[in-house]
C-alpha cells in the first residue's frame, strides 16, 4: 500500500482513461465511467456512470472501490461519494484516497478458466487463423493453448466463447511470449489500451464476477 499524495501525480490520473466503480455497501453495483480531473489531495472528478443515456444517482457519503489502468499498472483504493451535480455536466466528486493499492498487470492475481477462443488478424480476411483454449485469465493478459503457433504480428483480434449465447468479441491482443510443448503452443497474451470501452466493460463484468464467486470447499 502506498500514500496517494505520492501516487496520484499528473501522470496518473489522465483525463479520458476508464474507471470501474464497484459499490462497498449492501447493493453491489458496478459501473464503469471516465476520469475527468482531479483537485491534488482534495478530490477526483468523474462523469457520472449512465443507465439508456441518463445519468445514475449516486449517494453522497456512499463507499465505492475505485479502480483504474495506467501505464501497466492497476490502482485500486476507495473513496465516497463528496457531491454530485448534473449541470453542465453530470460530474461526480469522490474523496482522495488516503491508500491507494498497487499491482503489475500480468503479476495481477490470475484465474483459472477453460474457454475456447478464437483469434482472427485486424487487416484482411476475419476469418479464424487459430483456435484454442484460454487457460487462465487476469485483469492485462491471457494464456491461451492451441495447436499451431500464434503468429509475431503487432496485434491480434480475439474472441472467447463463454458460453452458447455469451461471446466477447474483438478483444485486441498483442504476444508477449510462447512455448511449444509437445505439439500444444502455450502463448501468453496482453490486453491493448486501443480496446473498445464496450469490449473492456464486458470483459471487466465477466472478471468481477469469477471474483465474487463464492469459495467452494
Amino acid at each position: 500500500m502506498s500514500d496517494g499524495s505520492v501516487i496520484f501525480s499528473a501522470d496518473t490520473l489522465t483525463p479520458g482513461q476508464r474507471v470501474r466503480l464497484l459499490a462497498m455497501e449492501s447493493i453491489k453495483s458496478k459501473w464503469s465511467t471516465v476520469l475527468i480531473g482531479s483537485r491534488p489531495q482534495r478530490y477526483i472528478v468523474l462523469e457520472v456512470p449512465k443507465i439508456n443515456g441518463l445519468p445514475i444517482v449516486l449517494d453522497e457519503q456512499s463507499q465505492w472501490s475505485v479502480t483504474f489502468i495506467n501505464k501497466g499498472q492497476i490502482f485500486s483504493f476507495p473513496s465516497n461519494i463528496i457531491s454530485t451535480i448534473n449541470r453542465p455536466f453530470p460530474l461526480a466528486f469522490l474523496s482522495w484516497p488516503e491508500n491507494v493499492s498497487i499491482s503489475n498487470l500480468r503479476t495481477d492475481k490470475r484465474y483459472p478458466v477453460n474457454i475456447p477462443i478464437t483469434f482472427s488478424r485486424l487487416e484482411g480476411a476475419k476469418e479464424p487463423i487459430a483456435k484454442g483454449l484460454l487457460l487462465d485469465l487476469s485483469w492485462g493478459g491471457c494464456l491461451a493453448a492451441t495447436t499451431m503457433d500464434i503468429p509475431e504480428e503487432e496485434s491480434l483480434s480475439l474472441n472467447l466463447y463463454l458460453d452458447n449465447d455469451t461471446v466477447i468479441e474483438g478483444l485486441l491482443v498483442e504476444k508477449k511470449g510462447g512455448r511449444n510443448q509437445q505439439g500444444t503452443f502455450y502463448t501468453g497474451l496482453s490486453f491493448l489500451p486501443s480496446n473498445k470501452v464496450e469490449v473492456t466493460d464486458r470483459l471487466g463484468d465477466f472478471l468481477n464476477e469469477i471474483e465474487n464467486m463464492p469459495l467452494r470447499l
